[in-house]
């Protein structure tokens, strides 16, 4: 095997192994809980938390509403139980009872409208909670195929790590170093196929006899341009 159709075999494997390293970080960032997640998390914890408030009023309303009941019946059963006889307590015990309906009456349009807000705050709560059980499904479901595409790259790039190894042992030093130089050079690309007399990183023209040569593996030859290695494949 010629040694520049070495370097384009392990350059193939370094490429590889470039893009499945990227990939993986990317796949080990995209691990986790996403904004969307979180922010629909918040999202119904908030209105959880509000409708919990809400309801507290209601029910210290109602506490009040029975206190006010209370209150009156009392105040009915010493009106008319006739053991009351004197005008001025009676007149007393009926402004009292006059103020406790008008009270009752404010709360009860307090409870109303808490009623109503509690009602929409519900419908809120119910649509949250779908919004987010849908997000948790797409989120697991995802995280489960990262999960999958994560070991499969991890396995993968040991395996590249053998691969590259095993052909950087086969590959003179002096040919390592120039193709490790034109690699950090050369964007990562040291070795160039050679199509039908054109250079297919530069796209420009190869002399033919440099053309020639290259077809038939008769030694190493660079693009007289971008001066990569060629290699005819």
């Amino acid at each position: 095997m010629s040694v520049v159709r070495q370097l384009y075999r392990l350059q193939l494997l370094d490429t590889e192994w470039n893009e499945k390293g990227y990939r993986l970080e990317e796949v080990r960032t995209s691990l986790g809980e996403t904004d969307d997640l979180i922010r629909a998390r918040a999202d119904e914890a908030e209105t959880t938390e509000y409708l919990g408030k809400l309801r507290a009023q209601n029910r210290a309303l109602e506490l009040e509403i029975a206190g006010v009941n209370a209150k009156l019946k009392q105040n009915q059963d010493r009106l008319y139980g006739g053991k009351v006889r004197n005008p001025k307590e009676l007149s007393s015990l009926q402004e009292e009872a006059a103020a406790l309906r008008r009270r009752r009456a404010d709360l009860e349009d307090d409870q109303l409208e808490l009623l109503i807000e509690i009602e929409e705050e519900e419908a809120e709560l119910a649509e949250r909670q779908a919004r987010l059980r849908q997000i948790e499904t797409q989120w697991r479901e995802s995280q489960a195929a990262l999960e999958t595409e994560k070991e499969a790259l991890e396995l993968r790039l040991l395996e590249l790590e053998e691969e590259r190894g095993d052909m950087r042992a086969q590959i003179g030093r002096g040919d390592l170093a120039e193709y490790d130089d034109l690699r950090r050079r050369l964007s990562g690309r040291a070795v160039a196929l050679l199509k039908r007399g054109m250079c297919q990183a530069c796209h420009v023209d190869v002399p033919t006899g440099v053309a020639r040569l290259v077809e038939r593996g008769e030694g190493v030859h660079h693009c007289p341009v971008c001066n990569r290695l060629l290699f005819a494949g």
